[in-house]
């Protein structure tokens, strides 16, 4: 024979092993990565909790989450000041209604 195939067993099976261990990391990874909780976007904005700074008639300004955002009330006019917690967001405008106070 032309080529001793003997000298190349040892490097292609630690490379194999090598591969294999590339493939199953990757899939715990991509694994882990799809049971994470949502970070971004307009599923994570529902729920959030966030403060008037201009009086929501039925337009103004809230702040949440450290941005100020556009936003629209559903229901009565809101005073500035006020808690409220956004019901939807359509484009870059958040939909909001005023947080229900609880007495403790």
């Amino acid at each position: 024979m032309l080529v001793e195939y003997s000298v190349f067993t040892g490097p292609m099976i630690a490379l194999a092993v090598l591969a294999g261990t590339l493939v199953i990391v990757s899939v715990i990874a991509i694994a882990r990565s799809q049971k994470r909780k949502l970070s971004a976007g307009r599923e994570t904005m529902r729920g959030r909790v966030g403060t008037v700074r201009t009086p929501l008639r039925p337009d103004g300004t809230v702040f949440v989450d450290g941005e100020l955002w556009q936003a629209t009330v559903d229901g009565p006019h809101i005073e500035a000041g006020s808690r409220v917690v956004v019901t939807d967001i359509v484009g870059l405008r958040l939909t909001v209604q005023k947080k229900e106070e609880k007495d403790d």
